[in-house]
């Protein structure tokens, strides 16, 4: 299931082909005259094929919503019987629909208010786009032509525009590039990180000698590390602690198989290859590493500060009232430790749960904010995108919502949800 959202600044990433809706359909829907305008927004006609692709995105999100409160995905059945928020399903997915066709619109009018233009690129894409999504046979079976594919993106591609418009580097609410960098710097930090994994292999929780064992070698390696003469020494040294504790995981991974093999007679290969002693505690959207042995910044990530109420322009925020899970809290308290706690360029041990402790070091993230480095235009646009997403979307939603409506009821009731093809593949 992929979650839709009307406000994406990030028109490359949108992509008609990539929802999950079935591909086949007993008939495809036929659009009739009457009913070729679903609605009209502040005296723009809405063409159907936008208004019904707008419907599948909301069943989608409903779908979403169900299978958050009971844990398991819905069938479309399950869906047609549910209420959503106090209203009829059918009734909540028009209803989302028609406030996505005003999200349309409005964009529409304000690219015009601005006189706005889009590039031959920015058309070439589309292009390869539209070509790539009339493949898709659910559109075309849900009655979705060609006409209303290319109205999406485009307006998609002029949402875009309109962010950059308002929102880019010395623009009317944007920013100056110094205090996008100064943002980026507290919301994002340069870090090395070590996992010791305080249980055996079969994840009992060490004791005794073993314990105090790799007690003894933490306190070791934190103390290795500080005692490095220069900042960027101590985050290298790092490097060298971190290769002896895989050589170490490696020759006890080696005895352990050995004693095995002595203990039932059999003769046993001892090559084995190491892995993390836990799981990372970040995901790929709030990391990047660098693993080439050769780069200078090898074994460094950068960690995303955590943010409740902000995602990247294209990326929903879910809001969610259930209670936390272990893992979660832990993964937070991790984030607070590096974005509160940790000093640049100090080591330090951090027990993450009762399984796992880390090795951490900080550094100075400025030094690497160059262009050919941290600093390159797409983290500058992804920066704006998360510093002022939020914003642009509740400009865009006000702009919509002041739009009158003019529901063509033949439409509606023509291209009732449940009378689409909602099979799943």
């Amino acid at each position: 299931m992929r979650k839709f959202t009307k406000f994406a600044a990030a028109a490359a990433a949108f992509t008609l082909a990539a929802t999950s809706f079935g591909c086949s359909a007993p008939g495809a829907v036929t659009i009739g005259s009457g009913t070729k305008t679903a609605l009209t927004v502040d005296g723009y006609d809405v063409r159907a094929g936008i208004f019904i692709y707008n419907e599948l995105s909301a069943y989608d999100e409903a779908a979403y919503k169900i299978a958050q409160k009971e844990g398991t995905y819905p069938s479309a059945d399950d869906i047609e019987n549910s209420r959503i928020d106090d209203l009829d399903a059918s009734d909540w997915i028009q209803d989302k629909a028609t406030e996505y066709c005003r999200q349309f619109v409005a964009t529409e009018r304000e690219f015009e208010k601005v006189n706005g233009s889009l590039t031959a690129d920015d058309y070439t894409k589309i292009d390869e786009a539209v070509a790539s999504a009339k493949e898709q046979d659910f559109l075309s079976d849900n009655g979705i032509g060609e006409q209303s594919i290319r109205d999406l993106y485009e307006n998609n591609y002029k949402l875009k525009y309109l962010f950059d418009y308002y929102y880019g580097i010395d623009k009317q609410y944007g920013c100056s590039e110094q205090e996008l960098k100064d943002y980026y710097k507290d919301n994002t930090a340069r870090i090395k990180y070590l996992s010791i994994s305080l249980s055996d292999s079969e994840g009992n929780k060490l004791e005794g000698d073993e314990l105090r064992e790799i007690e003894k070698k933490i306190d070791s390696y934190v103390n290795q590390i500080n005692s490095v003469s220069g900042d960027e020494e101590k985050f290298k040294e790092f490097d060298k602690v971190k290769a002896d504790y895989e050589e170490y995981q490696k020759k006890k991974q080696e005895e352990a198989t050995s004693e095995a093999a002595a203990e039932d007679g059999s003769t046993t290969d001892t090559t084995v290859t190491t892995t993390a002693a836990a799981d990372d505690v970040w995901s790929e959207e709030d990391t990047t590493t660098t693993t080439t042995t050769t780069d200078p910044f090898a074994n460094e990530v950068t960690m995303a500060k955590y943010t409740s109420t902000t995602a990247p322009v294209g990326e929903a925020v879910e809001v969610t009232t259930s209670e936390p899970t272990d893992a979660e809290k832990a993964s937070t308290a991790f984030n607070d430790k590096v974005f509160n706690d940790l000093e640049n360029y100090k080591a330090v041990r951090y027990d993450y749960d009762s399984a796992t402790a880390y090795i951490l070091i900080k550094a100075d993230i400025e030094k690497r904010m160059t262009s050919d480095d941290l600093w390159s235009d797409e983290v500058k646009e992804n920066t704006l995108n998360k510093r002022y997403s939020q914003d642009f979307q509740d400009m865009m939603k006000s702009l919509a919502d002041t739009l009158s409506v003019d529901k063509n009821k033949k439409a509606y009731k023509r291209y009732a949800p449940f009378k689409l093809d909602l099979e799943q593949s």
